[in-house]
């Protein structure tokens, strides 16, 4: 096997070690929350998917038209207990979305229940649009 092989060999094994590691590993795996945006006439609605952690693991901003959500996931080891597997994602998480500007920062609604966010983002009566009627 020449030289060049042997480095892409390597270099592969490299990547699937770090695969496997990143998949299985307790506490360390990146945690990025399902994220669902719906929208109806008068509002957008986030949903949000953090099983096992509190309302106040989550934290909320709107800055400059931006909705930012952060929190982190804590895997809490116990001791006496032997893990063989953990698929389970823990760790921090920031998750950022641009709000169009017909959005009533003022009214942004967030709740907590059963492992979902939703957060409620109402629209501005007068710059959600109308319909124009064709003559």
């Amino acid at each position: 096997m020449d030289s060049s092989n042997t480095a892409t060999k390597n270099r592969f094994s490299d990547i699937l070690d770090e695969f496997m590691e990143d998949a299985f590993s307790m506490g360390r795996g990146r945690f990025v929350p399902e994220l669902n945006v719906y929208e109806t006439e008068k509002e957008f609605e986030l949903t949000l998917a953090l099983p096992g952690m509190s309302k106040d693991d989550i934290e909320l901003s709107v800055e400059n038209h931006t909705l930012t959500i952060n929190g982190e996931r804590i895997f809490e080891k116990e001791s006496g207990r032997k893990y063989h597997r953990v698929e389970s994602r823990f760790g921090k998480f920031e998750r950022s979305l641009p709000l169009p500007d017909i959005i009533d920062v003022d009214n942004i609604n967030a709740t907590y229940e059963n492992g979902v966010l939703t957060v409620t983002v109402p629209k501005l009566k007068e710059k959600a649009g109308r319909k124009i009627k064709v003559s």
